[in-house]
């Protein structure tokens, strides 16, 4: 199945996990920094779909927090870690074709 080059994970070379082929880690992708990100103190159990619900108004748009804090795994964050929180405008754009 090819890939939209709308997805984040377009342009991105296939790699082999165990003989299966799959997409390279997301962990290649470098974060774009953003000097208006917001700084944001992770407390409790705290998801990312949550923190993107807060402040974009939009759960679906949890990747976004992710790939902006590609140094842990979305779901290794825990109580006291710092996320960057990009932008509403970095996290509802749409590539150009």
């Amino acid at each position: 199945m090819a890939l939209s080059r709308y997805s984040r994970y377009y342009g991105l070379p296939i790699v082999s996990f165990d003989g299966a082929p799959g997409l390279a880690l997301r962990g290649t992708l470098l974060p774009v920094a953003y000097p208006d990100s917001l700084v944001h103190v992770v407390i409790g159990e705290e998801t990312l779909d949550q923190l993107a619900e807060r402040y974009y108004g939009r759960e679906d748009l949890w990747w976004r927090i992710a790939d902006a804090n590609s140094a842990k795994a979305p779901l290794d964050w825990r109580a006291g870690d710092t996320l960057q929180i990009p932008p509403l405008r970095a996290a509802t754009r749409t590539p150009r074709p």
